[in-house]
């Protein structure tokens, strides 16, 4: 498998984020891309790599996941602010412009809250069925101790819990991966992009999860992160995907997105499943691609 890619690091306060980056190497990224939950930014690589024929993008390893060296602590973890907080300081600190900021639904989300908070870092949005759930979950989740008890009754943070971990080699853990699970509608080449920075070496001359499990469990289940509250605050352009199946983005939360930002181009890709990068690489490019030239289009005043 050719890389045609670069790979980036960057030093924060308690760590380095990892990623790789697409296109010609310049001061600045037109486009930053996030994953989702228990993924790396080269999963994505055959999704984004045609986009770096006309942008400069980077795709980051968020804490906890990939080789990024960010302490992964499940201790306090109740929402993903402390993703927003890292995205933010990388922004603050190696980019000099506003970028697109791109993310596959986890990453979506946290693209959101980095957009809520520091508009001034994000020049649009592209958002691949993020994860925003119905309002009445998120009161749910304020309940005393819920992110805690989530980990142990969310069905998904459940199995996630108890998957392998540990596999004698990379191949040995894409065989393993083909065809099942979350995996199902995978390319087998996005399957060894997964592993080639998912896993890492351990002490026993085998390799391990670069995400635990443990603290993807918890990721599942950190869900204190007051959305729709966010809404309102976004003023950049706003391009985002709804998958038709089994879908994060809840139907409520598009149309109350809608709603409050009239311009949001929102669509629903027919036939996908929440893993719409890999099923439809084509429309999740398109949605990028989109959101960067309407970032384009504001910084001349044309909107």
């Amino acid at each position: 498998m050719s890389e045609d890619f670069r790979r980036l690091a960057f030093d924060l306060a308690d760590g380095q984020m990892a990623g790789i980056a697409f296109g010609v190497e310049t001061a600045n990224p037109d486009i930053v891309f996030l994953h989702a939950t228990g993924f790396n930014a080269r999963t994505y690589r055959a999704m984004l790599a045609p986009l770096g024929e006309r942008f400069s993008v980077w795709a980051m390893d968020l804490r906890g996941h990939g080789r990024t060296t960010l302490p992964a602590k499940r201790w306090g973890y109740t929402s993903w602010r402390r993703h927003r907080d890292d995205v933010i300081a990388l922004l603050e600190k190696h980019t000099g412009a506003p970028v697109t900021l791109a993310g596959h639904s986890m990453g979506g989300t946290t693209a959101l809250l980095v957009a809520a908070r520091r508009p001034d870092l994000v020049a649009s949005l592209a958002l691949i069925d993020p994860v925003i759930l119905p309002l009445g979950r998120y009161a749910m989740m304020e309940l005393p101790l819920a992110p805690f008890f989530m980990r142990h009754t969310l069905q998904l943070a459940r199995n996630t819990g108890k998957r392998r971990a540990t596999f004698p080699s990379r191949e040995s853990a894409v065989d393993a991966f083909n065809g099942r699970g979350v995996f199902k509608t995978f390319p087998r080449e996005m399957i060894e992009d997964y592993v080639a920075d998912g896993l890492i070496e351990n002490d026993k001359g085998g390799f391990k999860l670069a995400c635990a499990p443990a603290f993807e469990a918890a990721t599942f289940a950190a869900q204190r992160n007051h959305v729709w509250s966010k809404f309102r605050r976004l003023s950049c352009p706003i391009v985002a995907l709804r998958a038709e199946k089994h879908s994060t983005f809840f139907a409520d939360a598009a149309h109350r997105l809608a709603s409050v930002r009239p311009s949001a181009r929102i669509a629903i890709v027919d036939g996908s499943g929440h893993m719409l990068p890999m099923e439809r690489p084509d429309r999740v490019r398109a949605a990028i691609e989109s959101a960067a030239l309407l970032r384009r289009r504001d910084a001349r005043g044309l909107d």
